[in-house]
């Protein structure tokens, strides 16, 4: 499997939140280039509905961040992979396939999956 066969989605939120975690870390410049380096990889999603996340909070009481990333995978039946144990475990909640990358065993199975496609 190479890089490339795996698509990332990410909420618009992503790209501000990668912004200022570089920003507080990093020279501007550096902090952007490699902002941009990251930004190419990844698909960003626009548009999620009001009602979906406001669904997916009434069903998991989620976090509001969470509910981006749990309605996103939903939406495109995707993999959510994260190290958030309780990310995880409301979007299990929800339906969504999640794996918590620090568990040995969930790690081994992600691999699998991921291998499979």
């Amino acid at each position: 499997m190479d890089e490339g066969d795996i698509n990332i989605f990410e909420p618009q939120v992503f790209g501000i939140e990668l912004a200022s975690q570089l920003a507080r870390r990093k020279p501007r410049d550096v902090a952007r280039r490699i902002y941009d380096e990251i930004m190419d990889k990844v698909i960003v999603v626009d548009e999620i509905g009001y009602d979906l996340l406001l669904d997916v909070a009434l069903s998991t009481a989620c976090r509001a961040i969470d509910a981006f990333y749990i309605a996103i995978a939903s939406v495109i039946s995707a993999m959510l992979v994260s190290a958030d144990k309780v990310m995880v475990s409301n979007a299990r909640k929800y339906s969504v396939e999640a794996y918590y990358i620090h568990d040995l065993n969930e790690y081994s199975t992600l691999m699998s999956r991921i291998s499979q496609s």
